[in-house]
């Protein structure tokens, strides 16, 4: 198989150096679309495939879990990319990052695209998609709207695949996760708030399972351990 079409680690900062987790998104020879995140990579990738179908599933080096028949957690279709010369995309994924949510973490690699965040109280938001309109009216379309075009990759179907930015609000809600059967995340508070200065070293993202013709939305929040005495430390 031959080399990726494109690949591209990112992280989203802050001016206050605090960051994202970091992703890779990266494009096959084939025109396959992989997505995941560092902390994932080599457990969970995103994929959105040249047949349509997308998957949210464990890699190969995971393997298959003993309670599931197959690596794929869910799959759908993706919307159909809209024919050339009506200015149309098909978005695939929505990622948001909240900047009161980021963390202090250790530096990314060199390789790693540093993306702005958005302002105090607001969030980045990421959008990828397929269009079959030119490069040009891509970059112009989304300049005038406020979107900064990240990469336009040209696949071997005739679509191209897109990375954009831009910087919207965001409302300020903790997840507040306590200990106890059926917690994802127990003992966790993801806040605004840090009183404590830890730096909210766990991250997490998290939404709701696609249906066909949906997009992928995802949310990435920073955390930390809170006692049993949380009303304490909050």
């Amino acid at each position: 198989m031959g080399k990726n079409l494109f690949d591209l680690r990112f992280t989203i900062e802050g001016e206050d150096g605090f960051r994202s987790s970091q992703w890779r998104l990266w494009i096959t020879s084939l025109g396959d679309v992989y997505l995941t995140t560092r902390g994932m990579g080599g457990i969970q990738k995103y994929s959105f495939h040249q047949s349509g179908i997308c998957r949210s599933a464990f890699t190969k080096e995971h393997g298959t879990p003993s309670t599931m028949q197959d690596r794929a957690i869910c799959k759908w279709k993706r919307a159909q990319t809209p024919q050339s010369g009506i200015g149309g995309a098909s978005r695939v994924a929505w990622l948001a990052f909240p900047t009161d949510f980021l963390s202090r973490t250790t530096a990314p690699t060199k390789k790693t695209v540093q993306i702005n965040a958005a302002p105090p109280g607001g969030s980045t938001y990421l959008e990828l998609g397929y269009t079959l309109e030119s490069e040009e009216f891509v970059g112009a379309a989304f300049r005038e709207s406020q979107r900064r075009l990240h990469s336009y990759t040209l696949l071997p179907s005739g679509e191209a695949f897109f990375i954009t930015s831009y910087h919207s609000d965001w409302e300020n809600k903790d997840l507040n996760s306590p200990s106890g059967e059926g917690s994802v995340f127990p003992d966790l508070l993801f806040s605004a708030n840090d009183p404590l200065d830890t730096g909210r070293p766990i991250r997490i993202f998290f939404g709701p399972t696609p249906k066909d013709g949906d997009a992928l939305v995802l949310q990435e929040l920073g955390g930390y351990p809170v006692a049993d005495d949380r009303n304490a430390v909050v």
